[in-house]
């Protein structure tokens, strides 16, 4: 029986119930769907035995549709690829908050099946984790005298990373002797093409420069899809080592 609420406007009544559509995923393309008006939130449920890929998409027109960002319940990164499954069992959550359809369909296929269960309600999607922790971290070190890229690999369609960290740091392998211009850090796919400026004083053998940047606001990638990356260039005698704590979301 459905369950109903009465907002505070007009007096209408709004259905609570959790909607539920289910079946055999074993096909590329092969999909199950279901009208989610009134749902904020979406969780596909992923058994079997299986080699493919799976999406979870909505739609506001039942015609057009884009992917819906999903994380894996009891995981503590914030959000994944759009793909997922691949032979995993679990359950993934998404927000479809406006959007009036709601499917899952096999992306890619193998071999085997899937039995998918896609539920979605009126409940919020709990994203207070976002911004709040720094799941993943990617890390750098290169060698004497050489150039140095550290990359965030493109995390998928419609996300982007979230830098909420980075430092950079110049080890002296030998003797630094001061130069009269500084050293230029570059980076691809971040806002205004963002760089640094590393003094070029001299250092003693060992010695080690450490820069450190705290996001209290995380900084987006500027593009979706796309490699974020820090670029240290060949500097005589030096080895650079760069980390950086990120997360993923749209």
């Amino acid at each position: 029986m459905a369950k109903l609420s009465r907002d505070l406007s007009g007096g209408t009544l709004h259905p609570r119930e959790t909607l539920m559509v289910s079946g055999q995923l074993g096909a590329s393309n092969s999909l199950i769907e279901m009208p989610a008006d009134g749902c904020a939130s979406v969780i596909l449920d992923l058994r079997g035995t299986y080699n493919a890929q799976f999406v979870v998409e909505a739609s506001v027109d039942g015609s057009n549709w884009q992917f819906v960002p999903l994380r894996q319940l009891n995981n503590a990164n914030i959000a994944h690829q759009p793909s997922v499954g691949n032979g995993g069992q679990g359950s993934w959550t998404g927000s479809i908050a406006g959007f009036r359809f709601v499917r899952a369909r096999c992306s890619f296929y193998t071999s085997g099946a899937a039995t998918a269960v896609l539920t979605a309600n009126s409940a919020q999607l709990d994203s207070s984790l976002i911004g709040v922790v720094t799941p993943l971290i990617a890390t750098t070190l290169g060698s004497v005298g050489a150039a140095a890229t550290l990359t965030l690999p493109a995390p998928g369609s419609a996300l982007r990373q979230y830098l909420t960290s980075l430092s950079i740091n110049r080890f002296a392998a030998a003797t630094l002797t001061p130069a009269a211009a500084p050293i230029s850090i570059a980076t691809t796919n971040l806002p205004g093409a963002l760089a640094y400026s590393f003094g070029a004083e001299a250092l003693a053998q060992g010695a080690l420069d450490r820069m450190r940047e705290e996001f209290g606001h995380p900084l987006a990638a500027s593009a979706q899809n796309t490699a974020v990356t820090i670029v240290a260039p060949a500097t005589p005698n030096v080895i650079w080592r760069m980390t950086a704590g990120y997360y993923v979301a749209p």
